[in-house]
């Protein structure tokens, strides 16, 4: 039997309710429990405004580089699961939320089933998530078009860059036993 072939992976995370920093630090946490993963990384913790019209409250943004063994659906349910037990509850699509934990990019995997689509469909078009995905991965590569993905945001000009995350502290990694 062949060891298990462990790929990176990055996860998303958000908050605008509560105590937020302490959640998102709770959810990494929890990530890095799961059978199947190591947390890697944390990337610094962003402060963000607001967008969509719908949200009315700052976001803390950021995000947790992983090695997993996990198929990309069997991590993606952990995330929900994740989000469950911290609060998450079904509300408006970009509204104010306890948690979000979106499965971004997994290595050169590629997904596209149902509303399932990896590596995220709007990782470029979001200033909030491109910055902590830089501060893992300097130069990540989107598998599908074989782009970095801080060129492809760049690309879309200066609306892309709103709303505007500040850098406000690092996420922290927990000790692993």
């Amino acid at each position: 039997m062949s060891a298990p072939r462990f790929v990176p992976a990055v996860i998303g995370l958000g908050s605008s309710l509560g105590h937020r920093r302490g959640r998102l630090e709770l959810a990494v946490r929890m990530l890095g429990v799961l059978p199947g993963v190591r947390v890697v990384a944390c990337s610094r913790l962003y402060r963000t405004p607001p967008w969509g019209g719908v949200a009315h409250n700052p976001f803390l943004n950021g995000a947790v580089l992983l090695d997993t063994c996990l198929e990309p659906g069997e991590l993606l349910a952990h995330c929900q699961a994740i989000e469950r037990r911290l609060g998450r509850r079904k509300g408006l699509r970009w509204g104010d939320r306890v948690l979000d934990l979106d499965l971004l990019w997994m290595g050169d995997r590629v997904v596209r089933e149902g509303d399932f689509v990896l590596p995220h469909p709007r990782i470029a078009e979001r200033c909030f998530v491109v910055q902590p995905m830089e501060d893992l991965l300097p130069g990540i590569v989107d598998p599908v078009s074989g782009q970095r993905f801080v060129d492809l945001h760049r690309a879309l000009g200066p609306a892309a860059a709103l709303p505007r995350p500040a850098a406000v502290g690092q996420l922290s990694r927990p000790n692993r036993a």
